[in-house]
């Protein structure tokens, strides 16, 4: 193959590759939906199953009795992922909170041996 050589002036190869970035991200998006990947950091039903590994049914049973943040519009129920991570990491707490509440209970004698 033989190389070319081409003459283009500053104004041209910054519109290349101005279209070309552009091309990239647009095509980066329609991937990421295709997929299902939440792209602005909300997610819907299934991809909320898939971040956390919990069945359909599960969400469904969070949701109705209110103890995961949750958005609906009509019948749809939508999640922000920053949210859930909070909810995680607060559900953690809780269970570091409950943990220390025992074991000074035991030591007063009062808890589980």
């Amino acid at each position: 193959m033989e190389g070319v050589i081409l003459t283009i002036d500053k104004e041209e190869l910054l519109n290349i590759i101005s279209q070309a970035v552009a091309c990239a991200l647009v095509e980066k998006e329609e991937s990421q939906q295709e997929l299902g990947m939440p792209d602005s950091g909300i997610m819907q039903t299934e991809q909320l199953c898939e971040y956390l590994k919990i069945k359909r049914s599960a969400v469904y049973q969070l949701t109705t009795y209110k103890r995961i943040p949750f958005y609906k519009r009509g019948k749809r129920i939508f999640f922000k992922k920053e949210e859930i991570d909070e909810w995680l990491r607060n559900g953690r707490k809780a269970a570091v909170i409950h943990t220390e509440e025992e074991d000074r209970l035991t030591k007063a004698g009062i808890g589980r041996k």
